[in-house]
């Protein structure tokens, strides 16, 4: 009998006991099973608004209010949905008996797949809007990654899912590569793009996807400054700090990802990306090394513990290079969160080592 086999079996006798346990208590397996999920909510598929600074602001650096909070409501859909997949894949993580952590996993499965179905977010009417979503399909991307493999009998729902991810990694690719700006390419935004499109290239083992994401990955740090930082994010002026630990996100995730899949660093100069790293906890401490190179006081409260989302990213970024002198600056500070990585950074990573040799094949 193979091991699929067997494990099939066994979830189907631990999942029968659990049924007649819970009859005698009268309850009923579909009763725990609503208990155990969130209701999907309605697919959004559509977005159009403009950008949240004003359109004089070459730095976009001056928030126009009234345009900024028309975005946040746009996107608030698709980030709640994100945010309770991710408390999902960290429920189940955590979750000591196997019938009650596959039905948090099977939410998340069946959450996705309502989207998938749907074809959601399948029409992107403005380039701003073409700009926010690649940060959610690879927030979707890595919820449903984290489960996929532990839920058997997928079947049709796990053909469309990825046939879904994989249409909008497609049509990321193609706007960043012909109708972004040049900033936009090559800035915060596209790191949050290569962690999709990446994470969609390992999910369905897509060669082009996966050199897209590693050649974008290779250029962003290729184009970070000997110090660290990284030149577009520090002309951001007050908002410097928060874009270079909003680029330090999606990257350290992308790099770590992609290694810890067996497709190698793909070029990256980690020793680079480790003064990078060095670099924005630094000043995330004291914002003013930021405030020296642009003249600008910073957005950012100094303090590890006033950023915590935002260093979140620090979990994989050890596990990738183990630099424990970074992880003794933030282990006070544990867990570390963030929704659109998959949730709790540290349950997924700490204790691990993620290794950067080729071993992946397609």
């Amino acid at each position: 009998m193979t091991y699929c086999n067997r494990h099939r079996l066994t979830l189907i006798a631990a999942t029968s006991l659990v049924f007649f346990g819970t009859m005698i208590g009268g309850a009923t397996t579909a009763q725990a099973a609503k208990e155990t999920c969130f209701p999907a909510p309605k697919p959004v598929m559509s977005l159009g608004f403009g950008s949240r600074y004003e359109a004089a602001s070459k730095s976009r650096s001056d928030i126009d209010e009234e345009s900024d909070a028309a975005v946040t409501k746009a996107l608030k859909p698709i980030d709640k949905f994100i945010q309770d997949l991710s408390k999902q894949v960290s429920r189940a993580s955590a979750e000591k008996d196997l019938v009650t952590r596959r039905l948090y996993q099977r939410c998340v499965i069946d959450n996705v797949y309502t989207w998938a179905k749907a074809d959601a977010l399948n029409e992107m009417r403005t380039p701003n809007a073409k700009l926010s979503v690649p940060s959610r399909v690879g927030g979707i991307a890595i919820a449903y990654a984290e489960v996929r493999n532990q839920v058997p009998g997928l079947g049709d729902k796990q053909r469309t899912i990825e046939a879904w991810l994989l249409k909008r990694a497609r049509e990321t690719v193609y706007f960043f590569d012909n109708e972004a700006t040049k900033g936009a390419a090559r800035n915060n935004l596209r790191a949050w793009a290569s962690l999709a499109v990446g994470e969609v290239g390992i999910l369905t083992e897509n060669r082009e996807l996966l050199d897209w994401a590693i050649m974008s990955n290779r250029t962003m740090i290729e184009g970070a400054s000997p110090d660290g930082s990284l030149p577009l994010e520090m002309n951001r002026m007050r908002y410097a700090l928060h874009y270079q630990l909003h680029a330090m996100t999606p990257l350290v995730a992308s790099v770590s990802r992609l290694c810890d899949a067996g497709y190698g660093k793909g070029g990256v100069d980690l020793d680079k990306l480790q003064v990078m790293a060095r670099f924005s906890i630094d000043a995330v401490k004291d914002p003013t090394i930021v405030q020296k190179i642009n003249g600008k006081s910073q957005t950012i409260k100094p303090g590890m513990k006033a950023n915590l989302s935002s260093i979140a990213w620090l979990e994989p970024y050890v596990a990738l290079s183990n630099d424990l002198a970074v992880e003794k600056d933030f282990d006070a500070f544990r867990p570390l969160t963030n929704s659109k990585l998959g949730g709790n950074q540290t349950a997924l990573y700490e204790g691990r080592r993620v290794s950067c040799t080729i071993t992946a094949q397609n």
